[in-house]
């Protein structure tokens, strides 16, 4: 509700209640673009992008529609779909260069470098689909409602219910490996959510 309250201000305008707004949007994005499996490193630049992106748009933005949160939210899957579709090319790209022995230049030294919670928990959610991932990224780690969540990603709610449902069964048996012995970071893949 603040935030569609600032919302309405800063697409009235008010540049002070703007500044709010994208400061208080970005933890929330920085979260989803994380759990969608944007490396660390690329995350600010996506972030500000989708910042920038709804900043340009927030005349389209409608309370009655849905939330500031589904609605910005969406904004920012858009963008993290078309960043891994760049990657893609890019990496089509790396390779015909390869096969034509065309000289490569490497990313920098240490540019992946992450803690080893951050490494188990791009290891768990890099087991889900596309769209498990991006129902998890937005109703289980932004907060959203099922509804906001379909909204967002061109589903019904029942269906955001039954794949979170599933991605959270898929990260249990993940967490737990093939030995059962499972990792201890990671006991929370288990939480059930309630609305």
């Amino acid at each position: 509700a603040d935030l569609a309250r600032l919302a309405v201000a800063a697409r009235a305008g008010r540049g002070t209640e703007a500044e709010r707004l994208w400061q208080a949007a970005r933890p929330r994005l920085t979260r989803i673009a994380l759990a969608l499996g944007v490396p660390a490193a690329d995350v600010p630049d996506l972030v500000q992008d989708a910042l920038f992106a709804a900043h340009r748009a927030l005349g389209r933005f409608d309370p009655g529609a849905g939330s500031f949160e589904a609605w910005i939210g969406a904004i920012l899957v858009r963008r993290a779909r078309n960043l891994a579709r760049a990657r893609r090319r890019r990496r089509r790209l790396l390779g015909a260069l390869r096969i034509l022995g065309l000289p490569v230049a490497p990313r920098p030294a240490g540019a992946f470098d992450r803690l080893e919670a951050r490494l188990v928990v791009e290891r768990l959610l890099g087991c889900l689909s596309e769209s498990q991932r991006e129902v998890v990224a937005l109703y289980e780690i932004g907060e959203m409602d099922a509804g906001e969540t379909a909204r967002a990603l061109g589903l019904t709610a029942a269906g955001v219910r039954s794949i979170a449902r599933d991605a959270r069964r898929r990260l249990a048996a993940e967490a737990r490996g093939p030995s059962g012995a499972g990792w201890p970071s990671v006991n929370s893949v288990s939480y059930q959510r309630s609305e």
